[in-house]
């Protein structure tokens, strides 16, 4: 049976310090979770038609976790090409290089830091970033950083996730109300990132821009025998980590608790949240 109080993670760092959290297995197993979402694989499949990565192409990933999308671009860009993979985490880059080298690829991975690239000015030709702007404490200079290393004409895909746009159909209005300011209290405004793609890109000086996106819908959840809907962090461990933080009245976070476990019990549960994607291009 799942324990509704596990305390695996620590919700505000999240994914923007996986190597200090209480349980890292969790936390890389949630990234392959989150990659079989229909939204996941719609957006990568619209960024890759505006990418198109060929022979030759030299790509950087920022925030590359496991690898998938670095060692699938690898693959594109032979003979002649390079990708670079980058992410803060060194367990992400430790499983990251074994997939590659199971994969038989060759993909520069390392860990760096996503507001400080370590790459020179206009280095590539594509640049990608996935749901990694939402745990920075400034996305702007990332995004103004990715623009720096691309070659002029480069082209530039960024996603991510507006957490500010999650619904939950329960019957309490407040505490839903309740736990969505409390994600703005915990997390701050890059919780709400995805919604900014387009005027970050625009500020940055990216010209061409398209943008589009989906909503993942969850509408199953057994809290009995699972930790939490699939690719998402455990719910009440989160909900009383708010309340311990005071951003999360007590009642309210308990009442939240309360209807979210009941509802997917009573085969009752839906949640859903937005995910944006932006492409352009480097002036030149």
């Amino acid at each position: 049976m799942a324990d509704s109080n596990a305390t695996g993670l620590d919700a505000k760092s999240g994914y923007s310090r996986v190597d200090s959290q209480p349980d890292v297995a969790m936390v890389l197993a949630g990234m392959d979770a989150t990659a079989t979402w229909p939204s996941v694989r719609y957006l990568r499949a619209w960024e890759h038609e505006r990418l198109t990565p060929g022979p030759g192409a030299e790509v950087l990933d920022v925030g590359s976790g496991l690898g998938d999308i670095a060692i699938a671009l690898a693959k594109e860009v032979t003979p002649g090409g390079r990708v670079v993979g980058l992410d803060a985490s060194a367990a992400m880059i430790e499983v990251a290089e074994r997939r590659a080298a199971g994969a038989g690829v060759e993909v520069g991975f390392r860990i760096a830091d996503a507001m400080n690239l370590p790459e020179a000015d206009s280095s590539f030709d594509v640049c990608r970033s996935e749901r990694v702007l939402q745990w920075l404490p400034d996305p702007a200079r990332a995004v103004a950083e990715m623009v720096r290393v691309l070659r002029p004409g480069g082209r530039l895909c960024l996603t991510d996730t507006d957490w500010f746009t999650l619904t939950i159909d329960l019957p309490d209005v407040g505490a839903i109300s309740a736990f969505r300011e409390a994600i703005w209290q915990l997390r701050g405004a890059p919780a709400a990132v995805g919604s900014r793609l387009l005027n970050l890109c625009r500020d940055a000086g990216v010209v061409e821009l398209e943008a589009t996106a989906a909503t993942h819908i969850w509408t199953d959840w057994k809290p009995d025998t699972e930790y939490a809907p699939a690719g998402i962090f455990p719910i009440a461990p989160i909900v009383r980590q708010m309340i311990a933080a005071d951003v999360l009245d007590p009642v309210l976070g308990e009442r939240f608790i309360e209807q979210l476990l009941q509802a997917a019990r009573d085969d009752r549960f839906f949640m859903s949240v937005g995910m944006f994607a932006v492409f352009g291009r480097r002036p030149g």
